[in-house]
């Protein structure tokens, strides 16, 4: 008898919260026990589930357990009635809280997450931004005058989006082969993976990779 192998899985909103996701992941210990994609945006979340559904690993139920994740943007009670609806639809799993496994007629076990945490607003750079302020506060502020220049030119504020990835030039190298790119930023980046903002995550995707007997 073939016996099924087991993938956790967490489904991102974008590369930037799978890279994220999966670097905080590593930190925690947790490296190689999660499998990470990304849907491709929150519009795009609906059609993403209903296509894993069909995937042939979610029929043989090697995906055991399913966190699907957002952003809150500007606010997090609509994010949370969007990826609760779009999880009842298309998987039949009620979610009645952000990061409380539920079950549903497949013994699929789903959760939820709004980043950067319940009840908050803001995005997976929310998180990173905040962190990098305490751990390197002097690079911190010489990023953010110059993007209070980039501002003034601009006539208003930079969306968080934007702002995270100025930081990501800091991070490149400095020679001309190197170019902007998230993935090799982020371990350059003065990110303090410990901070508390980081907790209520880290400790859910502890969650996920509890194997399911």
């Amino acid at each position: 008898m073939i016996q099924t192998v087991k993938k956790p899985l967490v489904l991102c909103e974008g590369k930037e919260d799978k890279c994220v996701m999966n670097e905080l992941a590593r930190r925690a210990g947790l490296e190689g026990r999660l499998e990470f994609r990304e849907y491709g945006g929150k519009d795009r979340l609906r059609d993403y589930l209903n296509m894993l559904k069909a995937r042939p690993e979610y029929v043989r139920g090697e995906y055991s357990r399913i966190l699907v994740t957002r952003d809150a943007d500007n606010d997090f009670k609509v994010a949370w009635q969007a990826i609760k609806d779009a999880i009842f639809e298309e998987l039949g799993c009620v979610v009645d809280a952000p990061g409380r496994w539920a079950t549903n007629d497949e013994s699929r076990e789903i959760a939820a997450w709004i980043v950067p945490g319940d009840g908050r607003t803001g995005m997976i750079e929310t998180m990173c931004v905040e962190s990098s302020c305490g751990k390197n506060p002097k690079v911190y502020e010489c990023l953010e005058s110059f993007l209070g220049c980039l501002s003034g030119v601009h006539g208003g504020d930079m969306h968080q989006k934007a702002r995270f990835f100025i930081w990501t030039i800091a991070a490149q190298g400095t020679a001309a082969k190197d170019r902007m790119s998230l993935e090799y930023a982020i371990p350059n980046l003065p990110i303090d993976w410990d901070a508390d903002i980081f907790k209520p995550l880290r400790e859910l995707l502890h969650t996920v990779a509890v194997e399911i007997t």
